[in-house]
């Protein structure tokens, strides 16, 4: 499902993530035995202060108060948040992960059960890894291995994290075998990560990220030195350090992508730039709300706030900041991180502590740390974290090897916490995702309370395409639209429905009044360059003269981008209002003269 990107499908999963929960510990009295940590200082009572930093940006009680986009409103109400709909549905989704990560701990209480966990999820991967592989080289024609993540920088922390394990699991059988590393004589599940280990290893040079690539060498280097550290004498150093040759060796020549790596490799200067103007803009944004951010997920609006002619041509199609850390200072401020951070930590304190101890136990313990050293450190410079499936992945990890065995004495739990925690997760995500669902297949529930933004601007889309002159219709219209730009007032998208709605309903000064809304918190998306330019030259005549300006100020500005003027000749050659299309027109021709004239100024 594309690694779960979209938002319904994300809500989807965290209902299903609920009801695993609510399963488990309905059918599974074994589940019922491992006691409840929601009231526990870790995870429990930190997990309860991480989501009040986060939801805190609904409230305008910060130090710089509400964000001033909402001053459109002219209520006195507003938001630290300039996209309450996304914190919400992020809130939502750590709920859901919650529930997922408890499961995680109840089935690892049991180390076996633990174990065969991780087992499966490695062999599961492995598969898709194999799968991936074949698509890759079989079907796509992209240059690089992306699996169904939509990046393949996301794709090469998942490969890196498989291939962390794989050696784990591998490197634990030849330590069951006494150091002996006889290829005759490997038992099947030795065979198994061997050949798995080959597969991610394959995938990830597949993917041809450099820092992908690099940052799985480090996670394997600190998890075989780790290893043959905890495993004193019995382990023969010489055959761990021997596998680890051999897996680099195979990501070094695999297939093709070697020299696409290289490649990639000479090209490294200027994505470092392009990285740099990313980091630059939205540190400066960060700089803007430092204490608690703009609010979770409202990255794609404050991109668009912060775009400009001179870094348009980088963050104009831009879906994260490429580095994790600089995100959630963004997104969650200084709080924020800070409370995901001790959150983090202390998970990994606690990961350590198993780390120590002999056996299976203490390798998954220490292949976990190595896996986190991989999905860390890739964060610096991109994105994987952010993926809903990435991120479940990682909270069952973290969930399974935190778990504490309860005592053989201990009775049936009779608790009703936790089920009641799950039933009450599994209901708000049901309530949340059932109209996304529903509007993904056609339906309409923009009606329902819990519909998100997302449901409303599809619901917009749908009645303003048929152009209806029912009062009734345009009044149903008008109330969703204002529920929309009052859930996410930052976003140039809803600003230019409402406008689109005020058109229609023949209110030319409230259409004018959200179309220079729309233009402010959004003067260069280029996503919204086509619908925005043609209302707006559709309804030229009725336009005041600083929004005209402010249209003709974003379209000299696509002018000059690639493929400009054949973009704007055919925009101009589709609208219907002849005031609007002459225009356009002249708009046209005057930017030609222009860019004639500097050729030839260059020229001399």
């Amino acid at each position: 499902m594309f690694g779960a990107s979209d938002v319904a499908v994300a809500a989807v999963f965290g209902a299903v993530q609920a009801a695993f929960l609510l399963t488990l510990l309905m059918t599974c009295g074994w589940a019922r035995r491992v006691s409840s940590v929601l009231a526990a200082p870790w995870p429990g009572l930190m997990f309860v202060a991480l989501m009040i930093a986060v939801a805190w940006s609904l409230t305008p009680f910060g130090p710089g108060g509400a964000h001033p986009v909402w001053a459109y409103f002219g209520e006195g109400s507003g938001a630290i948040t300039v996209d309450r709909s996304s914190v919400a549905l992020n809130l939502l989704r750590f709920v859901g992960l919650a529930c997922l990560f408890l499961a995680a701990r109840i089935v690892g209480a049991s180390e076996t059960r633990r174990r065969a966990l991780f087992w499966w999820m490695v062999l599961a991967l492995g598969a898709f890894a194999a799968l991936a592989i074949i698509d890759h080289v079989s079907l796509r024609a992209s240059r690089r291995l992306t699996a169904t993540l939509l990046s393949p920088n996301s794709a090469a922390t998942l490969m890196g994290v498989g291939l962390v394990f794989a050696a784990a699991f591998f490197s634990q059988a030849i330590q069951r075998a006494g150091g002996a590393l006889r290829l005759e004589r490997l038992s099947l599940d030795a065979s198994l990560a061997l050949g798995l280990a080959a597969v991610f290893a394959v995938a990830l040079a597949l993917t041809a990220s450099r820092a992908g690539i690099f940052s799985t060498v480090v996670g394997l280097a600190v998890l075989l030195t780790w290893q043959v550290l905890a495993q004193g004498r019995k382990l023969r150093a010489v055959a761990i350090v021997g596998g680890a040759a051999g897996l680099l060796i195979v990501i070094g020549v695999a297939m093709r992508s070697a020299d696409l790596t290289a490649a990639r490799l000479q090209n490294l200067e200027g994505d470092v730039a392009v990285r740099k103007v990313i980091f630059d803009a939205h540190w400066q944004a960060f700089l803007g709300s430092p204490w608690f951010g703009f609010g979770l997920g409202s990255f794609p609006i404050v991109n668009q706030l912060i775009a400009t002619s001179e870094n348009l041509n980088v963050l104009f199609d831009v879906r994260a900041t490429h580095n994790l850390y600089l995100q959630w200072l963004e997104e969650t401020g200084v709080v924020g991180t800070l409370m995901m951070t001790a959150w983090m930590l202390a998970a990994l304190w606690r990961t350590g502590s198993e780390a120590t101890k002999p056996g299976t136990v203490g390798t998954l313990a220490r292949a976990t740390i190595a896996a986190a050293i991989v999905v860390l450190l890739h964060g610096l410079s991109d994105f994987a974290v952010q993926v809903p499936a990435l991120q479940a992945l990682f909270v069952v990890g973290l969930g399974a090897i935190t778990a504490v065995a309860p005592s053989r004495r201990t009775p049936p739990a009779i608790g009703w916490g936790t089920p009641a925690f799950a039933a009450g997760a599994l209901l708000a995500s049901l309530l949340v995702a059932t109209p996304l669902v529903v509007s993904r297949f056609g339906g309409d529930m923009a009606w329902a309370p819990t519909a998100s933004a997302e449901v409303l601007a599809t619901s917009l889309e749908k009645d303003l395409a048929r152009e209806s002159k029912d009062p009734l219709v345009q009044k149903r219209m008008l109330a969703t639209a204002h529920r929309e730009v009052a859930m996410r007032p930052g976003s140039g998208g809803a600003w230019l429905r409402m406008a689109a709605v005020e058109f229609q309903r023949g209110d030319a000064d409230a259409a004018n009044r959200a179309l220079d809304h729309s233009l402010s918190v959004a003067p260069l998306q280029t996503s919204l360059f086509e619908s925005r330019t043609r209302l707006a030259y559709e309804n030229w005549p009725s336009l005041t003269p600083a929004v005209r300006q402010q249209v003709m100020y974003q379209a000299r500005i696509e002018f000059a981008r690639s493929n400009g003027a054949r973009r704007l000749t055919a925009l101009a050659n589709s609208i219907r209002n002849p005031s609007g299309r002459i225009g356009l027109a002249f708009l046209i021709v005057a930017e030609r003269a222009t860019q004639e004239q500097a050729k030839a100024a260059a020229g001399q």
